[in-house]
């Protein structure tokens, strides 16, 4: 992550003159009695560069990015940058962008690193580019996610609990998207088809309390994983897919499905995500 840093105004100062001038004006003086000293030169500071103008760069950096979300907003004295890219790569590059901006522009930069299947899930949903914490949401009706383990860090042999709460009524789709490019479907999926959801009622995920309640153990590969949770006015995927599968097909599945929804329940695609850390010990 680009960490919050600060590159105040550093203004030049002039200095009063050469040595030999002021020996030039001590000439002066001593032939003229009534000879007026010099006055004093004053220091000069630079002129402000433009907020506006730092904003383009940093715009033309981000554009040049694959597989990320950021996104820039001017304060009164500099930008705010927050968002997400695919790589440390990426944001060492963003990072040395920012630091090349002219001095007197503030920065509060958040950027977090979203590796791919990761960064391309978030684009496709649509989520907003302030990911720097751990858990962003669309609006208020985004579903709620809450976990077994409030750190959202889990060791190899814990399971892995999850409750989803809607906050309005539709189909439900919670995807778990591991680093390592593949696709966990949680619901819909064949032991769970019913992907109906009210709106305030939770929906435990991970809790053995029927046959059609899959538990889910923490195992290899580890490294950063997410869960991808929407609620739409239509399903998006028949329950009879395979409940696991590579990400990159089913990706662009779901960049189909969403673009295929009626236009009237395009605008109503309520979307949360959280990101995990799974860890071997």
């Amino acid at each position: 992550m680009i960490r919050s840093f600060s590159d105040p105004s550093s203004p030049r100062r002039w200095g009063t003159g050469s040595p030999a001038a002021a020996g030039v004006a001590c000439l002066l003086m001593a032939g003229l009695s009534q000879a007026q000293t010099p006055p004093a030169a004053t220091a000069v500071d630079p002129p402000r560069p433009s907020v506006a103008e730092a904003r383009k760069e940093v715009d033309a950096a981000v554009g040049r990015l694959n597989c990320a979300g950021v996104g820039t907003a001017e304060t009164a004295k500099g930008l705010r940058i927050s968002g997400y890219v695919g790589s440390d790569e990426d944001a060492v590059g963003l990072k040395a962008v920012l630091t090349a901006l002219p001095p007197g522009i503030d920065l509060e930069a958040r950027v977090a690193v979203r590796p791919w299947p990761l960064c391309e899930a978030l684009g496709i949903a649509g989520l907003p580019t302030q990911l720097a914490t751990q858990s962003a949401g669309q609006d208020t009706d985004a579903p709620t996610l809450s976990f077994n383990r409030p750190s959202l860090v889990y060791r190899k042999g814990e399971t892995l609990e999850i409750t989803v709460t809607a906050g309005m009524p539709g189909h439900l789709t919670v995807d778990y998207i591991d680093g390592d490019g593949s696709v966990i479907h949680m619901v819909p999926m064949r032991l769970r088809r019913d992907d109906r959801v009210e709106a305030g009622r939770p929906v435990a995920l991970g809790v053995a309390k029927s046959s059609a309640d899959r538990i889910y153990t923490i195992s290899p590969p580890f490294g950063p994983a997410m869960i991808l949770a929407l609620v739409t006015r239509e399903p998006l995927f028949a329950a009879d897919r395979e409940e696991v599968e590579p990400a990159g097909p089913y990706l662009a599945g779901l960049r189909a499905a969403l673009a295929a929804l009626p236009a009237d329940a395009r605008g109503a695609v309520a979307v949360r995500s959280a990101v995990l850390t799974t860890v071997a010990e």
